[in-house]
């Protein structure tokens, strides 16, 4: 009898050791699943204001469509419609019945832009507010004196040292944000994880040299032209998100020492759409204090500018000859180039102060993403 009683004491006790085991098991797994669901949800809630704005926009452009009258102009830009209106007039739902979120307000902004309409809607609620490009940036970098980051340069915001997070995904390439302008517009930079173009920079008859080493005036130059022709073909569609560029292509010696930009502003070529690098905006990328003139090795020291597969060109040429151009190698040292030579055409783009941030954190594998 005892040993029955001892046999059905054990069998209770592995039971109840099972039970706990299983149980344990039960409950991790049920954790999982509330974490993944709160995630899940996060993101799902986070999707539907960005399904919002879509369907904001979509919502305003059929409304003026029935109502040209309305339209913005050349003399009346900007016209701003409220999602009161939209609502009202059946043009979509109750916009806090999309969201779930009653305390959301919203109107689209439309602004007319070389005979087209661009259309952005701005939502704010408790939770969520629709973002400009410019003001995330701001808000990732505080502006730093001593480490990579966003510095505060010649009355614009720069983008400085090793690997800042300043990736960006755009028209189908990797880009670099070099700098925000005093407008708030973003000038941009083509990754060289990815060669478009490697042509000559110029290849005309130069009296100077009696031969075809080029001559180094940026406007009359081969590789303006065939920028141009690029943007035409490849970029022109993403038209509405860019803003002019006066491009500065003023002359500098290897000897000089300015990061301002005041020699290469001294003559510019204005309303562009796309550009190569000035080589200030080079010097000023990196952090190393002995990057003092054009050519200093240490210039490829602390500067992202410098992670380069391939040797490129720059938009400045050297003031020294009628045929010299500064290009970068691919090791980041700046060198005087004759201007026939073959290097990547790393091209420059101007984001608008408006464009609106969608995601992404700025580094390289969550790389900036705009709506």
């Amino acid at each position: 009898m005892k040993n029955k009683i001892q046999e059905l004491q054990k069998k209770l006790t592995s039971n109840q050791q099972k039970y706990l085991f299983f149980g344990g098991i039960v409950g991790v797994m049920l954790i999982l699943i509330l974490i993944i669901a709160l995630i899940m949800g996060g993101q799902s809630h986070k999707n539907s204001y960005e399904d919002l704005e879509n369907k904001l926009e979509t919502a305003a452009t059929k409304y003026l469509k029935e109502h040209p009258d309305l339209l913005p102009s050349s003399t009346n830009p900007t016209v701003v419609v409220d999602a009161t209106t939209l609502m009202e007039q059946k043009y979509i739902k109750n916009i806090n019945k999309i969201v779930k979120d009653e305390s959301c307000s919203a109107n689209v902004v439309v602004d007319y832009i070389e005979s087209s309409y661009q259309y952005q809607a701005f939502v704010t609620c408790e939770n969520y507010k629709t973002q400009l490009l410019i003001d995330t940036l701001k808000n990732n970098n505080k502006i730093s004196q001593t480490r990579e980051g966003l510095y505060e340069m010649n009355n614009e915001y720069v983008y400085r040292g090793q690997n800042p997070n300043n990736y960006l995904s755009f028209a189908d390439r990797l880009w670099r944000i070099v700098k925000m302008d005093e407008n708030g517009n973003i000038l941009i930079i083509v990754s060289t994880d990815k060669a478009d173009l490697q042509t000559i920079w110029d290849n005309r008859y130069n009296t100077e040299k009696d031969t075809q080493r080029g001559i180094n005036n940026f406007l009359l130059s081969r590789i303006f032209t065939n920028l141009t022709a690029f943007y035409d073909e490849n970029l022109s569609s993403y038209a509405s998100y860019l803003s002019d560029m006066d491009l500065c292509v003023g002359k500098r010696v290897p000897s000089s020492n300015d990061k301002s930009g005041n020699l290469e502003c001294s003559e510019k070529i204005e309303k562009q759409k796309i550009g190569l690098l000035s080589i200030y905006d080079y010097l000023n990328a990196s952090l190393d204090g002995l990057c003092q003139t054009t050519v200093s090795k240490e210039c490829q020291n602390y500067n992202y500018l410098a992670d380069n597969k391939f040797k490129w060109w720059t938009m400045t040429a050297n003031m020294e000859t009628t045929y010299d151009v500064f290009s970068v190698t691919a090791q980041g040292r700046v060198e005087s180039l004759y201007a026939n030579v073959t290097a990547q055409d790393r091209f420059v783009l101007s984001l608008k102060n408006d464009v609106l941030y969608k995601s992404g954190d700025g580094s390289k594998e969550n790389p900036y993403e705009i709506r």
